[in-house]
């Protein structure tokens, strides 16, 4: 499997590297091979896999419908949706908007099947896959600047500190040394499994420098691309099995 992960890299970058697929949204299609890869390895028959923008929407609670990256039909009902999405360069401005974005989705098609938007059965898998490049500007640690409350615990990068250089100053609090983007893509992925907002998330960090390679991280196991595609292989199982 490491080797088809891989490869999804690669594509990855060997299409934004030629300059047609960023505008075309083709840098991710090796993602989509390789969730089609575990899907057919998996005990489910006969199913169906929409990328297509005018094929792959969903109906949403807060708003008709939306266009996920991956959606996957069986028997007529709705067996995963996946969203993918990547981040190479501007990390600081764009961080939150990948944030909201994510949010944005999982929340209205959660609500959706919670609504009972689809068929009965089995829910859905609902899952997010986010490469990252991996550089000197997503390592390294971002700055938190808040005045009236205090961030949250687990974003400083000194966790220690907190009680004792992390107080307010004339009502204020400081300037603060917080962890690196990538250990927020990190937390993001881990909390939404948490909040149950998706079924599975999963952080591939890459170097552009290992484009050739396909080489790629994980910042956890349980972020990594390898406990999320075991955990999509269970699930169709599990469709198979009971639906």
């Amino acid at each position: 499997m490491t080797e088809v992960i891989k490869n999804a890299v690669r594509h990855f970058w060997n299409t934004r590297n030629g300059g047609t697929g960023v505008l075309g949204g083709k840098t991710l299609d090796g993602f989509v091979n390789l969730v089609q890869h575990v899907i057919d390895d998996s005990n489910l028959e006969d199913y169906e896999v929409h990328t297509g923008k005018n094929t792959s929407q969903l109906p949403g609670y807060f708003r008709p419908h939306k266009s996920w990256d991956i959606v996957v039909v069986y028997q007529g009902k709705l067996v995963a949706a996946v969203e993918l999405k990547s981040q190479v360069g501007s990390i600081g401005n764009n961080f939150n908007n990948r944030t909201e974005e994510v949010l944005g989705s999982g929340f209205d098609l959660s609500t959706a099947i919670e609504e009972d938007a689809f068929p009965a059965g089995t829910p859905p898998f609902m899952g997010y896959i986010i490469l990252v490049e991996d550089s000197e500007a997503t390592r390294r640690s971002a700055s938190i600047n808040m005045n009236f409350f205090p961030v949250m615990n687990g974003f400083l990068a000194d966790e220690d500190k907190r009680s004792t250089a992390y107080l307010p100053v004339n009502g204020k609090y400081p300037k603060a040394t917080g962890i690196s983007y990538l250990a927020r893509y990190e937390i993001l992925c881990r909390k939404l499994m948490l909040k149950r907002v998706y079924s599975s998330a999963a952080l591939i960090a890459a170097s552009i420098e290992h484009s050739s390679t396909g080489d790629y991280q994980s910042l956890s196991g349980i972020t990594s691309i390898e406990a999320f595609l075991q955990r999509l292989n269970d699930h169709c199982n599990m469709v198979a099995e009971f639906d």
